[in-house]
Order: structure tokens, then sequence, then C-alpha cells
């Protein structure tokens, strides 16, 4: 366990930047975000930012659908090739029975 002088807590001083007040305060260069800076919109302009983002959905919903045929595709032309070298499998295997002599 640490040893503390006392178990009370730190006073309460102020700081130097407490003590001149009359300085400018920081700007880090980003505003404040509040309710009451925001400008009320006009119906066009909502209306415009919802076309815009229906836009934005329809074109993120074009890119799945690209992407999901380009693979339905790609399986499709596997399962082809698959039945086609099975089907030249299953056929050298039933004519061997018939090169057979009885």
């Amino acid at each position: 366990m640490a040893y503390f002088k006392s178990n009370e807590p730190y006073p309460e001083d102020s700081y130097p930047a407490e003590e001149n007040e009359n300085e400018e305060e920081y700007d880090d260069g980003f505003d404040e975000l509040n309710d009451e800076a925001e400008p009320e919109l006009s119906e066009d302009e909502r209306q415009e930012i919802r076309k815009s983002r229906l836009r934005v959905a329809a074109g993120a919903g074009n890119l799945v659908a690209v992407i999901g045929g380009a693979l339905l595709i790609l399986l499709l032309l596997t399962m082809i090739f698959s039945m086609y070298f099975f089907v030249v499998n299953d056929m050298g295997r039933s004519f061997s029975l018939f090169s057979t002599n009885f």
C-alpha cells in the first residue's frame, strides 16, 4: 500500500489558466455542434437531400447485385464443367462394359 501523509483530498488550487480570464480562449478550429446553429432547410432542399440519399442507396444496391450476379455465374459455370466431366467419365465406364468379351 502506498503511504500518504493524510487521507484528505488534494486542495483545489486554481490553475494559472483560470487566474488570467482576460486572455482569449483557445480556438481549435472546430465549431460546436448544437441544434441552434443549424440553419432551417426549405422543402426543396429536403427533397434534394432525400433524392441524393436514395441515389446512394440505389448505387450500393447495384454494386451488391453485380457482385452477387458474378458469383452466381461462377457457381453455375463450375456446376456445368463438373457435370461435363462427370458425363464424360461415366460414358467411358458405361461403354467399357460393351467392350468386354462375353
